[in-house]
């Protein structure tokens, strides 16, 4: 399965019955296989608002699936992070250039 993004309940479900789908599961072996009842892995896969993180959680992992959570947009810390890294390379690049033209005029060449 490739990665999906999702954004909503449905989208969830969606994913979680096309992974059953493809493992040539029904609702009610996946069920079984991860402790809880066809009720909900039906309701999870119609995309039904459900606190009940930890069954959805076991769910996932019985299909070999993972959840990651990222961030949407990069945060402050990430970009200075980035900005950080631009300058070190760009003061390395630019203490070479110096080195560089001391070796050169050391040679004289």
């Amino acid at each position: 399965m490739a990665i999906a993004t999702i954004s909503d309940a449905q989208t969830f479900g969606q994913a979680v019955r096309t992974a059953r789908k493809e493992r040539g599961l029904s609702q009610r072996a996946l069920a079984t296989r991860c402790g809880c009842s066809q009720r909900f892995i039906s309701e999870l896969e119609r995309g039904k608002a459900t606190a009940e993180l930890g069954k959805a959680l076991r769910v996932l992992s019985e299909l070999g699936l993972t959840l990651m959570v990222q961030r949407e947009h990069p945060t402050r810390d990430a970009q200075e992070a980035v900005e950080r890294l631009a300058a070190n390379v760009s003061e390395r690049l630019t203490r070479r250039a110096h080195t560089k033209a001391s070796l050169s005029e050391f040679l004289g060449e």
